[in-house]
């Protein structure tokens, strides 16, 4: 077993690699390596494009085929859901398997099954698929494996229950899980595997939703089982022997959480990395397993001031490990603001660094067997995310610009249409993919690219040649942006949302409002090419349109339809005469209204009226844009941002959701009174840059209360809900660079004085806003 060794005393070093296809093509690249203060995080980003050009050869991306391998919450499992009758009983908690965290085959737990089979009655468990990111499909040839524990002495295999695969509403044929345990016997985790092809009803062209567990054979007897490690495996897969040791690089503490750094080898049959943890470097404890494509992990330890040691080792196909690497010791210690707010930034930041497409430098929201899907608005958030690694040390330049020629050149040769790009690629053939059905090229998706690289064209300022030509080479694609093309014809201070590729007069939604259409319009003013009138931007927020299908007079009234512009005629022509057929474009009628609707809420009084989104769709454009300086002739926004601010707080605080800790709010998900109370830590966090003091306070309280299970080496998850103790098993990249990038101008002000110091945006913000 081979690692690849950095040179770590030798500043720009290049490392060649040539790594094997299994149908012997070979594929050559260079790495540059660049030693820093942080060099950790640039060996984690060296091991990590290595490990990427390997898996896009030898598949080894552990987590898309796995049902179940932990819960991220202790107690009950929530993506379980428990069903009997009769005299039938599965022991659950609010419909969902409880937990073991003492008892399990991969760290940190496992699920129980506790049950009756009666006679007179019937049961059944569904473990859900819970990837929510992956829509994995079977192929016949491959094995449904799993770990069972048999902790009732008296149950024997044919007592055990049966299982069922489940696509959406189909459910295939169920099987006997007795007919395919290896060794049965109550001592030890037994393997379970059964091939795909023995389940009648399956069709492999359906995604999966889980496994169903039902009742199989009847009985008085109550019987305990613990469930691990559900997930569909390849019928053959590397068996390389694992007899090297694995290689523990870095362990650094950051109040409660351990930050564990490792190198990975190019061993195909590596699946997993398992790690350890002691408290006397003698008797060490499984606490954690990570798939090979993640670098790193985030250890959650119980208590500070107290050393603790660690260890890890790789973990192939059978789950037999390789011998322990050499162990790290590190004595964690409180963390104060600067420290917590520097691991928040880091983590996000880092989120970035490991989830990429290789080919196009892309930002990749999720991975798919036969293409690498990128997205062209989060790979925006993802370069703004790196700039700021890059300032603060966590992040090397070289490999800055590396990944950022690699976005521009496959920019410079993608499908668009006036300069705009559809949502999606597939990073390497270069085609546009369309995720929800629609073939068309985003207004907003590009806004948000073009204005990342504009903000990183200001940072290049040296003068060097690669410097020099990446400059140009954005330059090119900003001036070739057709801003009064994408103008509706009729108001052409109004932009569309998006360019439809299949029909030019399918009328999007115009972009209005407090959102990242802001954005749009601050390129738009700024155009060297196509410049839109500087008051297109206040139009954006002073007017918003509607659909007035099946409206009536008084509907028409609550609207307050205005004569602005050669959109709509007059209320009284419309209420006496009907609706005009007028349209801003294409075939559908739309009417131009005042957004002006004064409400009061909260005590607060809302110049838009109720607001049921995420504020951070509200809080944006201000990524780029100081809000010190975004003053209108009508409109403070800096003041609308705290008051809309002010309400979801007051809102949340009041309707409660599951904490009565004041300091924790930001709704993600709400329906009603029964239904999900979802929150977003990113929302309330993110408002640091317009209240930092309660910012402050919300984010100290969510993870002292909750990092163990909401923050990871990639920074929070998408959610937590606390009324059904839930958490996301993923990360929503909107969230990650918005916390990054306003935390980091909360701090220093980085961004905001980079988009300032851009000619073009200087120029459109003189026009724009009042002194």
């Amino acid at each position: 077993m081979e690692f690849l060794q950095c040179p770590c005393n030798v500043r720009n070093n290049f490392i060649a690699l040539t790594v094997l296809h299994s149908k012997n093509i070979v594929f050559s690249f260079k790495i540059a390596y660049f030693r820093g203060k942080f060099d950790g995080m640039q060996r984690k980003l060296i091991a990590f494009l290595i490990c990427c050009c390997f898996l896009t050869i030898a598949k080894a991306e552990s987590y898309p085929e796995v049902v179940f391998d932990n819960s991220l919450v202790k107690g009950s499992y929530a993506r379980s859901t428990v069903n009997y009758s009769g005299k039938s009983w599965v022991e659950n908690v609010q419909k969902s398997l409880l937990v073991s965290d003492t008892l399990f085959f991969t760290p940190g737990n496992a699920l129980s099954l506790r049950y009756i089979s009666a006679t007179d009655g019937d049961w059944e468990v569904l473990v859900k698929y819970s990837r929510q990111k992956f829509h994995y499909r079977v192929s016949l040839d491959d094995v449904l494996s799993m770990k069972i524990f048999v902790a009732s002495g008296h149950t024997k295999a044919e007592m055990l229950p049966s299982i069922a695969i489940q696509q959406g509403d189909n459910q295939s044929v169920s099987i006997r899980l007795a007919d395919f345990v290896e060794d049965f016997n109550h001592s030890n985790w037994l393997s379970v595997k059964i091939p795909v092809k023995e389940f009648a009803g399956i069709n492999i062209d359906d995604v999966i939703s889980g496994i169903v567990l039902r009742q199989h054979q009847t009985g008085k007897s109550t019987h305990q089982l613990f469930l691990d490690q559900i997930e569909f495996l390849p019928s053959a897969y590397p068996t390389t022997s694992l007899t090297s040791p694995a290689v523990l690089t870095k362990a650094t503490a950051y109040g409660k959480h351990i930050d564990l750094q490792w190198q990975v080898p190019l061993t195909p049959s590596i699946r997993y990395v398992k790690i350890y943890r002691s408290e006397d470097n003698k008797e060490f404890k499984a606490v954690a397993i990570r798939p090979t494509y993640m670098l790193s992990c985030l250890d959650y330890i119980p208590v500070l001031d107290k050393k603790y040691y660690y260890k890890i080792a790789w973990v192939d196909y059978n789950y037999r490990e390789s011998p322990f690497s050499e162990v790290r010791e590190v004595t964690p210690v409180e963390i104060g603001e600067d420290g917590l707010l520097d691991l928040i930034q880091l983590s996000n930041i880092n989120y970035f660094v490991e989830n990429y497409d290789i080919n196009s430098g892309m930002y990749m929201p999720f991975r798919m067997k036969d293409k690498a899907p990128v997205s062209i608005r989060e790979t925006g958030g993802a370069i703004l995310s790196l700039l700021v690694g890059v300032e603060k040390g966590f992040v090397s330049k070289p490999l800055f610009m590396s990944r950022l020629k690699r976005i521009v050149g496959f920019l410079e040769k993608a499908q668009n249409n006036k300069g705009f790009f559809p949502t999606y690629f597939d990073g390497r053939k270069g085609l546009p993919i369309y995720l929800d059905g629609q073939p068309r090229y985003d207004i907003v998706a590009t806004t948000s690219l073009i204005e990342a690289l504009l903000v990183t064209r200001q940072y290049l300022s040296g003068d060097a040649a690669e410097e020099n030509k990446l400059r140009g080479d954005i330059t090119k694609l900003w001036e070739r942006l057709d801003w009064q093309g994408i103008a509706y014809q009729s108001d052409p201070l109004v932009l569309r949302s998006a360019i439809d590729m299949v029909d030019e007069y399918v009328n999007h939604e115009p972009l209005v409002g407090i959102n990242v259409g802001l954005n749009a319009y601050m390129l738009a003013i700024a155009s060297t090419k196509s410049r839109l009138p500087a008051e297109a931007f206040a139009n954006a927020l002073e007017y918003r349109f509607e659909r007035p299908r099946g409206m009536n007079r008084n509907s028409l009234r609550r609207l307050g339809m205005n004569a602005a512009g050669n959109v709509a005629d007059s209320v009284q022509a419309m209420l006496q005469g009907g609706y005009p057929e007028l349209k801003v474009e294409g075939r559908d009628s739309v009417y131009k209204v005042s957004a002006a609707a004064d409400t009061m809420m909260y005590g607060l009084e809302l110049p838009f009226g109720a607001f049921s989104g995420s504020l951070l769709e509200m809080y944006r454009p201000f990524n780029t844009i100081n809000p010190d300086l975004a003053k209108l002739k009508k409109y403070d926004l800096k003041d609308i941002l705290n008051r809309y601010t002010q309400m979801v707080k007051r809102r949340d605080n009041e309707i409660g959701v599951g904490t009565t800790n004041g300091d924790i709010w930001g709704f993600y998900q709400h329906r009603d009174t029964v239904g999900s109370f979802r929150v977003n830590p990113a929302i309330s966090i993110a408002s640091i840059f317009l209240e930092p003091t309660k910012a402050e306070r919300s984010l100290k309280a969510i993870y002292n209360q909750y990092g163990e299970s909401i923050f990871t080496e990639y920074g929070f998850r998408a959610w937590m809900d606390l009324r059904t103790d839930d958490v996301s098993d993923e990360y929503l990249a909107y969230n990650q660079s918005n916390l990054v990038v306003l935390l980091e101008n909360a701090r220093s002000g980085l961004i905001w004085r980079l988009y300032q110091a851009i000619p073009e945006i200087q120029s459109a913000e003189q026009r724009i806003f009042k002194k």
